[in-house]
């Protein structure tokens, strides 16, 4: 993951002194609507955020997730345009950094001008791993700091949000349940995955997570690394390689073809694609696929 923003230091540099100058410009120009004004709206930086936060105002209020659809997370980064906006609103929710660093760098200045701030994941990151959500247990907690976070900012109709909260908090207990009784029957516990994300999901279910390129996509293992992972599959017997649907499958569909392995689709829900959007899937649809797939490989 680091190895990204290190890339786009400047740039984001650039892209803060550039956001000052253009949110002055575009409330003299455009008339952005003040913070204190209008509907509740709420801004979030990325995909599970955005499920989490949709589900619990309901209609109360408007969520807009500022990471488009079929764009993988650790590359994204907003427009300056796509910043000056989030001033308009009365919340912002983000995870924390490694996912999103630039949002911590604005969060002083959106507290300022009366724009309340949930770093979501600020306690819950360990080892600039920030894949969290991928623990039913952990993706729970973020989604009570979300409610907590909603009904301060709207408290006129908390009792709805704590009602829709409440069924949310009721879906991450029984998937975290089917996930505990289908992984513990289950007689393998290596998965080997296209990156690592799915180092907390493993830890809470017990499975030993081996990926082929680290927390982000982008870090590709070397021609070594993949002679000792095709070693490692073969001695361990591995039936599935595990791709994503936002990064490219190359390096899982090589891997595959020399351990003598098959492929399946494990899903890290960074982001959804068109056709998952159109389809109407969701957080919880992708976990119980993601079971589903985890299942056929262990058995």
């Amino acid at each position: 993951m680091k190895v990204g923003y290190k890339s786009r230091g400047i740039v984001l540099k650039l892209l803060v002194i550039a956001l000052i100058f253009f949110i002055a410009g575009c409330r003299a120009k455009e008339g952005l609507v003040p913070a204190e004004s209008g509907p509740l709206k709420i801004y979030t930086t990325f995909y599970p955020l955005y499920d989490f936060t949709k589900k619990i105002v309901g209609d109360r209020a408007v969520v807009e997730n500022l990471q488009p659809a079929g764009v993988e997370p650790h590359d994204y980064e907003p427009s300056p345009r796509q910043i000056a906006s989030i001033y308009s609103g009365k919340l912002f929710i983000f995870l924390g950094e490694p996912m999103d660093a630039w949002a911590k760098k604005i969060e002083g200045q959106l507290q300022e001008k009366g724009v309340v701030t949930l770093e979501a994941g600020k306690g819950l990151i360990e080892n600039n791993d920030p894949h969290i959500w991928l623990d039913p247990l952990l993706a729970r907690e973020i989604a009570r700091r979300i409610f907590e976070a909603v009904a301060t900012v709207d408290g006129d109709n908390k009792s709805y949000y704590e009602k829709n909260y409440h069924e949310l908090d009721k879906k991450f207990a029984m998937l975290d349940r089917e996930y505990r009784d289908t992984l513990n029957a289950v007689t393998r516990r290596d998965i080997v995955t296209s990156h690592a994300a799915f180092g907390y999901l493993a830890r809470r279910y017990g499975l030993n997570q081996i990926p082929i390129s680290g927390l982000s996509p982008q870090q590709e293992p070397s021609a070594q690394q993949m002679a000792e992972l095709i070693t490692l599959c073969r001695s361990k017997g591995v039936k599935y390689i595990f791709f994503e649907t936002l990064a490219s499958p190359k390096l899982a569909e090589a891997l595959a073809r020399e351990a003598g392995a098959g492929t399946l689709v494990l899903n890290p829900i960074g982001g959804l694609t068109k056709e998952e959007m159109e389809a109407s899937e969701d957080y919880f649809s992708i976990m119980a696929k993601n079971l589903a797939a985890l299942k056929k490989a262990l058995e």
